[in-house]
């Protein structure tokens, strides 16, 4: 019998404090060139817009989706050498952006928010609860559970800790924040279920978390809106609502609702892309968490991808302002390459305005931003929902983009912030009495 080749050593590259290293510096490369780029092209012309920022904040606003992008980009091709793993070293570049974007927006001081924190262990991720001091040791206390954002591929519930913490302790109502895995190392509906098993957990534990199964509230910005919403549709599916309780009320900020049309009113405003987000970036985490690489990003900017689906006419019948009819035929080797990406794309439960009953959806509170790539589809989902009857609020932050929600830097814009803050936490209060 032959002798069974040994495997060749990987390259000495491929150590964990190289990649690191490697990622630090075309990092600060990156945010450099971005940086000069900026301050050369454009200044400060923007500050006309949000007045009420400074010019180091319109920095970080800008560069960061170029940041995110091209650290993307830079990995890809070191992969492509050999040089590196692609799936390892991007996931280690953006748990090094988790941790240094938090402190970009300098986090208030909150040990002043009489909040206890407790971590909790849930199918090999942690899971986090914040109850204010005045409830701990009360049972039967109503609850929120926050689906945090980040694509589906970045972020941890401890991101967002100052604001949970803020509105735990202003609205003294408990919160539970689950962390879920990430995008590219599994792809739909891997994230999408943990979620929902995540909410399954808290209701089967209530007498563990102290919290009344019929008061269990949901919230979930960006992609935790996504999120939330999968959460709500199959809560209904699967007869949860029989089996549990009904959830008692759904609460979006900016929610991430659709990823097959990049051509809609707010993608087409310029003065909506690259404010911590950009047409790219959301075709990357959309590539990333249908199969988990980078090889749909070009395909669903251009909204080639939905095309490659045996079920894009039926579609495209049924909701031709969201799918506008294309002559383009893909040729047959793209088909069948990307034809299960292009149904999950225009699965209902990827893109919920593809949805046909919404009738049985809690109340629910919507929070936009006025400078968001991803305003429109909102604005589409809420009618959708006012068409069935459903019961929705919303709210517009004027002046806010993208990601305000979880920004804490005290600038004068805060005042949105927090004006935000305060319409959901009525709003959660007003169905927890």
């Amino acid at each position: 019998m032959a002798e069974d080749k040994k495997a060749k050593p990987k390259p000495i590259y491929k150590s964990y404090c190289t990649c690191t290293s490697l990622l630090y510096i075309l990092a600060v490369i990156g945010i450099i060139l971005a940086g000069a780029y900026y301050y050369v092209h454009y200044g400060c012309d923007l500050s006309n817009e949000h007045e009420e920022m400074d010019c180091s904040e319109i920095f970080r606003m800008k560069t960061l989706p170029m940041f995110f992008q091209w650290s993307i980009e830079w990995t890809q091709l070191l992969d492509s050498w050999g040089i590196l793993d692609f799936k390892m070293s991007i996931r280690r570049s953006f748990d090094s952006m988790n941790v240094n974007t938090t402190h970009l927006f300098n986090t208030p001081n909150i040990t002043n928010l009489s909040i206890l924190v407790q971590e909790w262990e849930h199918n090999g991720y942690n899971l986090y609860s914040y109850t204010p001091n005045e409830l701990v040791g009360v049972s039967n206390q109503p609850v929120v559970i926050h689906l945090h954002g980040g694509g589906g591929v970045l972020f941890s519930p401890k991101y967002f800790d100052f604001t949970i913490r803020y509105l735990a302790n202003s609205y003294k109502i408990k919160f539970i924040v689950p962390d879920y895995p990430k995008s590219p190392e599994v792809v739909f509906p891997t994230v999408h279920e943990f979620c929902l098993n995540a909410v399954k957990h808290v209701f089967e534990n209530s007498k563990k978390f102290s919290i009344d199964p019929k008061r269990v509230s949901i919230t979930g910005d960006s992609f935790g809106g996504h999120a939330g919403l999968y959460v709500s549709f199959k809560w209904r599916e699967l007869g949860y609502y029989k089996k549990y309780a009904p959830i008692l009320t759904l609460s979006l900020v900016y929610p991430w609702v659709q990823f097959v049309n990049t051509n809609l009113d707010s993608y087409r405003d310029s003065n909506n892309n690259n404010r911590l987000l950009s047409v790219r970036s959301i075709a990357t985490f959309a590539s990333f968490l249908i199969n988990g690489s980078l090889d749909l990003t070009d395909l669903i900017i251009n909204q080639s991808l939905p095309k490659m689906s045996p079920n894009y006419k039926e579609r495209q019948l049924a909701f031709p302002e969201l799918l506008p009819k294309i002559d383009w035929e893909p040729p047959q080797s793209m088909i069948e390459k990307y034809a299960s990406s292009a149904d999950t794309i225009i699965d209902p439960y990827t893109c919920f305005l593809f949805q046909t009953d919404f009738s049985h959806l809690p109340p629910i509170y919507v929070i936009s931003a006025g400078y968001d790539l991803l305003l429109s589809e909102s604005i589409m989902l809420i009618q959708r929902m006012n068409e069935s009857g459903v019961q929705v609020e919303h709210y517009v932050a004027e002046k806010m983009f993208h990601g305000f929600f979880a920004i804490s830097k005290p600038m004068k814009t805060y005042s949105e912030t927090f004006i935000g803050f305060e319409k959901l936490g009525k709003f959660l209060k007003k169905h927890n009495k």
